[in-house]
């Protein structure tokens, strides 16, 4: 496998995942087909595909060998909660810091799909893609939204208060096991 063209390809993938033209460096019109949030997403996947090839010297792995993300691991006392909102990234990001080395990292995902069926969250579909928002009762537990305006147009941010964060801690291997089944 020629490593050199790989990694040339990354970057042409790496530029239109974010609406950039590879050959002239300009960004591509907002109507352009790769300014579509599916087309995005699937290049940013093509991109760590390619990365990880060229980090495993032309393979790809099968298989992750990790063991699962288990909250029964971590030593939740150590983890700082933020006083001022934050993202769910952000909150997850500081969750992942405790996992010893080699556990899967927990996703985002699982902590907001887990929300979104027990009623905190609601999914909300608008031009074929369905975006978390906040439901009355993830209000209740201290989660908000903001309005942001971004590449792509306005959309919500939700973050998560203090009270939030310990909601989830509280109740980590619960969403978890429920996100395992």
């Amino acid at each position: 496998m020629d490593l050199k063209l790989v990694e040339h390809a990354k970057g042409y993938i790496d530029a239109l995942a974010n609406g950039v033209n590879p050959l002239t460096g300009e960004p591509v019109p907002e109507t352009d087909v790769v300014n579509q949030v599916r087309i995005s997403r699937c290049l940013f996947y093509v991109s760590d595909v390619l990365g990880e090839v060229l980090q495993n010297g032309g393979t790809k792995k099968h298989k992750s060998t990790e063991p699962p993300f288990d909250p029964g691991m971590l030593d939740l006392s150590a983890l700082s909660y933020f006083e001022d909102p934050v993202g769910i990234k952000v909150f997850t990001d500081a969750i992942n810091a405790l996992r010893p080395e080699g556990m899967k990292k927990l996703n985002p995902a699982v902590l907001t799909n887990w929300l979104a069926e027990q009623g905190y969250l609601r999914v909300e579909t608008a031009n074929d893609k369905k975006r978390k928002r906040l439901a009355p009762l993830g209000a209740q537990i201290g989660i908000s939204e903001i309005e942001r305006s971004g590449e792509h147009g306005h959309y919500f941010h939700l973050l998560y208060a203090e009270s939030a964060q310990h909601f989830l801690i509280d109740r980590l291997p619960e969403i978890v096991g429920t996100a395992e089944m």
